[in-house]
């Protein structure tokens, strides 16, 4: 900022040359004076092309025709400014105290390069004559008699301008194009105004600054500062205080981020595919402070996302990888679109027909979280993962290199709670792993809204560890691997009558209206390439009790299950076991009686009791004949050679005693 005032006071000092040259000399010799005294001020060389006219009116000042002024000898990158038109306009009053008041600078299409070099010099240190650099108790600095006198500008305006910003140490390259601006300041200790409209990496960009207290912004300290400024669609408003030695502010900041392509193209990047409910359009206030050391605060805020609106502290370590550390809390938070929203169309809105549209296959994007690392605390009385609807929840997130772990302090979940942790990693693309128990949660809408399923009516507890790699939530569901377990109390199963079935040998006990009422289902699962095997099932109803083992296709959404019902005994039908089939998909599922199964069964039972029979005729021969008692077949070859013995030592016996 001080090598503008600098330029200017140089300018001012052109135009006083040429005014005092007005009446003596022609406008040649004008325009010589006029460059030998800018360079006499600065040390940099000033070209003129055309005239240098003085004019009386409305200021006294100067015109100059198109104007270069040299770059610093370092660079090779051209003429540190130049412009088609130039005009100054003094404060002949003031003049005649000895200040310079500058009453109008008109610049129109100049084009200004700022360069810093690789060893850190700046192309706006001038050689010459200085004005002061430091600025203390609001008084100019009286830097000797080659200090400029008191400075002012009363009106600065930049018409169809370019400011190129060259960091060859960095290497990097920043313009702002069409510049449009206006500069007021009546007083260097006093108040300053600027106006700007500019495109900087193709977005539009206007300014409206006022700044009280010029000289001590720029030398040291803070001072009120207002800003208000527009990026596309977006704006910011800023009311504090601030300084630039060193950079600092801190004040009451009010953000609309609803443009974020043009905030993201700002800094030359491209808008990322933001999912909905994380800052499509996003908002900020509260209390700000900023320094280069310590990076960003907020304290009070409140932080739009979208439709979700959060409130508490957040702390923005800007030194090196960008760090957020925040204490949040919001109502009804609505996060669905993060996870793709279920099966296709929204299981949750959509039940049976939505499942029987599969996953959807809309690509997951979570490059966001490469951008940042973050450790964020978050209470929310409700939170919509588009896969899961929880209630009150507490969590702790820590996001690292792009990987995400979240810790579950408290969740509501369907009627219960959950806790454990889920792990959402970016590196190379999508991966989650959930490591979750749960208490008392109730399983119907848990399975509609996880898989549009809600047949199975009951609460009970269970334990999952799965695993998902893929980037779209039918690539997800279908790699899932993992564990779990399920314990359910009393429920009821809809849209099947078991004991119907089985009194009846019928399916047709399935659909709208029929149900199986039970006391308890336990089963324990793994789960493979996302397919979900159960070799354990235990069913216990009043009237019956079923075993079971099959499959579950959950990225196919695809059912193969063999059940074993049986009717209890004293119930008509009673002890009867019929292998029931459930077969095709979630939404459709079939049930057929195994009847081969039952005729096979029922033969081999037949079979058992024939044999059984027979058993028992041999056994009384056997101990009819040989007068002994026979236990079992199986050892009736054993009962005839003690048998033999017996009567074979009793005959020899009988031999020896003469009988």
């Amino acid at each position: 900022m001080r090598w503008i005032i600098r330029v200017f006071g140089a300018l001012a000092i052109v135009a006083i040359a040429a005014l005092f040259a007005l009446f003596l000399l022609p406008a040649e010799r004008i325009a010589r004076l006029v460059t030998d005294q800018f360079e006499a001020a600065t040390g940099r060389e000033m070209t003129l092309r055309g005239d240098v006219r003085p004019t009386l009116w409305p200021e006294l000042g100067v015109n100059t025709g198109a104007v270069t002024i040299a770059n610093a000898p370092w660079s090779d990158a051209g003429p540190m400014l130049k412009a088609e038109r130039l005009s100054v306009g003094v404060d002949i009053v003031a003049l005649i105290r000895g200040d310079i008041r500058i009453k109008r600078v008109e610049a129109e299409a100049p084009e200004i390069l700022v360069e810093i070099a690789r060893d850190g010099r700046g192309n706006w240190e001038f050689a010459g004559v200085e004005a002061a650099d430091a600025v203390e108790g609001g008084a100019a600095a009286s830097g000797g008699s080659d200090a400029l006198p008191a400075f002012s500008l009363d009106e600065a305006v930049i018409s169809g301008g370019r400011v190129t910003f060259v960091d060859h140490a960095a290497g990097t390259r920043t313009e702002l194009a069409d510049i449009d601006a206006t500069v007021r300041l009546p007083d260097l200790r006093g108040a300053a105004s600027l106006k700007i409209s500019t495109l900087l990496n193709r977005q539009r960009v206007s300014l409206d600054a006022d700044i009280d207290g010029f000289a001590a912004f720029l030398g040291a300290g803070a001072v009120p500062v207002r800003l208000d400024a527009r990026i596309g669609g977006s704006s910011v408003a800023f009311d504090g205080r601030a300084g630039l030695t060193p950079v600092a502010a801190g004040g009451r900041l009010d953000a609309d981020l609803a443009d974020m392509a043009a905030v993201f193209g700002l800094a030359g990047l491209g808008a990322p595919a933001i999912p909905e409910g994380l800052g499509r359009r996003a908002g900020i206030s509260g209390d700000v402070t900023f320094t280069e050391a310590g990076g960003v605060t907020l304290r009070g805020g409140t932080i739009r996302l979208d439709d979700n609106l959060l409130t508490g502290a957040v702390d923005v370590a800007l030194a090196g990888r960008p760090k957020i550390t925040a204490d949040l809390a919001g109502g009804a938070l609505d996060f669905a679109a993060l996870f793709g929203g279920g099966p296709e169309a929204g299981a949750a809105a959509g039940g049976e027909a939505a499942a029987a549209a599969g996953w959807s296959r809309e690509p997951i994007d979570v490059s966001a979280m490469q951008a940042v690392d973050a450790e964020v605390a978050l209470a929310a009385e409700s939170l919509d993962l588009g896969i899961a609807k929880l209630g009150r929840t507490r969590t702790i997130t820590t996001l690292e290199g792009g990987r995400a772990v979240t810790e579950i302090r408290e969740m509501a979940a369907y009627g219960g709670a959950l806790g454990g942790s889920v792990v959402v990693n970016s590196r190379g693309g999508l991966s989650a792993r959930a490591s979750l128990t749960g208490s008392g949660v109730a399983l119907q809408p848990l399975m509609q809204e996880l898989a549009g399923y809600d047949r199975l009516i009951g609460t009970g507890d269970l334990a999952v560890n799965l695993l998902g790699v893929g980037n779209d939530m039918h690539t997800l569901m279908n790699s899932l691997s993992g564990e779990g377990a399920l314990k359910l109390g009393k429920g009821e199963l809809r849209g099947l009558d078991l004991v119907g079935m089985l009194r009846n040998l019928d399916v047709g006990y399935v659909g709208a209206g029929q149900r199986t009422i039970f006391d308890g289902i336990t089963a324990s699962f793994t789960v493979t390439d996302g397919v979900l095997r159960n070799e354990d099932l235990r069913f216990l109803a009043p009237l019956l009790t079923a075993s079971g083992k099959g499959s579950l296709g959950i990225g196919a959404q695809t059912i193969d299950f063999r059940a074993v019902p049986a009717l209890l005994e004293g119930q008509q039908g009673g002890g009867i076991r019929v292998p029931l089939m459930i077969t095709g998909t979630w939404a459709n599922p079939k049930f057929r009686l195994d009847l081969k199964a039952l005729a096979e069964q029922e033969l081999a039972d037949d079979v058992e009791k024939l044999k059984t029979t027979a058993e028992e005729a041999v056994k009384a021969r056997i101990e009819e004949e040989l007068g002994v008692k026979v236990d079992d077949l199986g050892n009736v070859e054993d009962v005839l050679k003690q048998e033999l013995e017996n009567r074979a030592r009793k005959g020899l016996l009988d031999l020896l005693q003469g009988n």
